[in-house]
């Protein structure tokens, strides 16, 4: 009855970072048993191997190191030429990234399979689900006021949400510019492979946090973090496709709508 690893891309992940997960406690592998599936995750090489990219570490940096350095792209994105990385829900890479919860050494098991009691007998609840759908058997386990996490919750993921929308603005800003530039003969070709690299790395920040499963919850400070330098990256991007085209229009906020107009409705 022994929690294990499974998956056999987590456990040669894990030998890459140097961790034998043989010798964690039952608490850490409370946890670690749910990254057979909530990693992120790709198909390298021409056999399609199921890949976790944590060999340089599972910040979000980490990873985007890792896949550059085996020149990975899932695809091209249409009109700029970049290569992309698609993140697939890193929700053991954004917990573990120093949160408050992990750091005080909950487990993922703790919030989503909650303690039971039936008589004398303790156990966990197997109805695996989100904690807001019974905060008081979830949270109340350890904090007092489950009205009061619940605002907390509700501010946290108001906040990450917000903050996901200036970078997907920002973003979309630099495919706009990108997609010019490319598109324009004389562009300066180092300049744009910057812009690609720039735009690269924004997208997959960004799609770091939409693709995890609590709108930032499992980590608000890191994903606060990433989405910053996701909007920053990407304001980089539409900047350094601009100089690339010499067009100084593609540096707008908002260089979308501009050179997408919408039609004028018929009167």
């Amino acid at each position: 009855m022994r929690l294990v690893i499974t998956n056999p891309a987590v456990d040669a992940a894990l030998k890459a970072e140097g961790i034998d997960w043989h010798t964690y406690t039952r608490q850490q592998m409370r946890s670690l048993v749910c990254a057979n599936c909530h990693v992120d995750y790709f198909f390298s090489g021409p056999n399609k191997v199921l890949t976790v990219p944590w060999a340089d570490g599972t910040k979000v940096e980490d990873i985007i190191k890792y896949e550059d350095s085996v020149n990975f792209a899932d695809w091209t994105y249409p009109g700029t030429g970049t290569p992309i990385m698609k993140a697939r829900h890193p929700d053991y890479e954004l917990y573990t990234a120093g949160s408050t919860h992990f750091n005080a050494g909950v487990a993922c098991a703790d919030c989503h399979m909650p303690y039971l009691r039936d008589g004398a007998m303790k156990y966990s609840s197997h109805d695996i689900m989100s904690p807001l759908l019974d905060p008081q058997q979830s949270c109340g386990q350890c904090h007092t006021d489950v009205n009061e996490v619940l605002a907390r919750v509700n501010t946290i993921q108001d906040t990450v949400h917000a903050a996901k929308i200036t970078a997907e603005d920002a973003l979309i800003d630099a495919i706009t510019a990108l997609q010019a530039a490319t598109a324009k003969p004389g562009s300066d070709p180092a300049l744009l492979g910057q812009a690609r690299t720039l735009h690269r790395d924004s997208q997959f920040m960004w799609d770091f946090i939409s693709s995890s499963n609590s709108m930032g919850f499992h980590n608000p400070d890191e994903a606060l973090r990433i989405l910053q330098n996701a909007t920053d990256l990407a304001r980089q991007a539409q900047m350094k496709a601009a100089q690339a085209a010499g067009d100084p229009a593609l540096l707008k906020t908002g260089v979308y709508d501009s050179l997408n107009p919408k039609p004028t409705p018929a009167p």
